[in-house]
């Protein structure tokens, strides 16, 4: 009787086996601590005055903007002829926001661009062009010589303004000087009839309006022209998405424009006072640059 033929295991089915590993299950990671998540920037008007961010927030990228700055004591003529036109233009527009705190300090603003948004890369580069137009500038004298409404690009805001007369060529001077160093950035220049001024209020107008404001208020640049250092320093709002948590809206006054006769008003009471040198006159002897909260200053040294 033949006896059946047992299968031994060969070292080929040894290394097939050797093959087969088990397999093991995924781990899920943790979810990473709410401390480590970067906070999103919440833009909230309540935080603000009413007041809306005109761009976009974008990681690594800094708001900037050029201006002359003129700082104004309590004493100074030009304060106190400041604060009497404020008082009476409130009586006629109650929302009125004036720009700094009465009592303290004031400080004015002429801006030389529109609000610029750089990348970190660019800000060194950018520091050193601005204080070179500033090597390149002498000192000079301006003065201001009417009152004017003007209002923002994105119609969101209308200001009550100071118009600058002497010093009109110098300032266009230094535009043209910064006009290389925007294009090589790639960011939007001044305008090409500028009208130079210092806002010392504003207030929030109606989302739509048509009309006579569009054709009696020329437009002028974004947010960050026509707001003071300490005003662009109000901290953000910041959420991380977990923590996002949904306000009721609140309700801000706003207007369709300032009354007509307000400026002419304000002119007929103030603009003599104004446009003499001894209240609306000041020396411009130096260039600032605001990149996201940190301002720089450069004292003209041209001759």
């Amino acid at each position: 009787m033949k006896r059946a033929l047992v299968e031994y295991p060969s070292d080929d089915d040894d290394d097939e086996q050797a093959n087969v590993l088990p397999t093991q299950k995924k781990r899920k990671l943790p979810a990473l601590s709410a401390s480590l998540t970067v906070p999103t920037p919440v833009d909230n008007p309540a935080l603000h005055q009413g007041r809306v961010r005109t761009a976009p927030h974008v990681e690594g990228q800094y708001a900037t903007h050029i201006y002359v700055s003129l700082v104004l004591n309590p004493k100074d003529a030009l304060y106190t002829l400041i604060e009497d036109a404020l008082a009476l233009a409130k009586t006629h527009v109650p929302s009125l926001h004036p720009i700094g705190d009465q009592g303290a300090p004031r400080e004015l603003h002429v801006s030389l661009s529109r609000p610029l948004y750089l990348r970190a890369h660019q800000r060194d580069e950018f520091k050193g062009a601005i204080k070179q137009v500033a090597s390149s500038i002498a000192p000079f004298d301006a003065s201001f010589t009417s009152f004017l409404e003007l209002t923002n690009d994105e119609r969101t805001r209308t200001f009550l303004a100071m118009d600058v007369g002497a010093g009109r060529q110098e300032l266009c001077r230094c535009l043209g000087l910064l006009g290389p160093t925007l294009r090589l950035l790639r960011q939007r220049e001044f305008y090409v009839d500028p009208k130079f001024h210092a806002s010392i209020a504003w207030a929030l107008l109606e989302k739509s309006t048509p009309s006579s404001s569009d054709i009696a208020a020329p437009s002028i640049a974004g947010e960050l022209d026509e707001i003071t250092v300490s005003e662009c320093d109000v901290p953000e709002e910041r959420h991380t998405p977990s923590s996002r948590i949904e306000q009721p809206p609140i309700h801000f006054h706003r207007i369709p424009q300032f009354p007509p006769a307000l400026v002419s008003l304000l002119n007929e009471a103030y603009a003599a006072r104004l446009s003499q040198a001894r209240t609306g006159g000041f020396v411009v002897d130096k260039i600032s640059v605001k990149i996201g909260k940190d301002v720089f200053t450069w004292p003209f040294s041209g001759m």
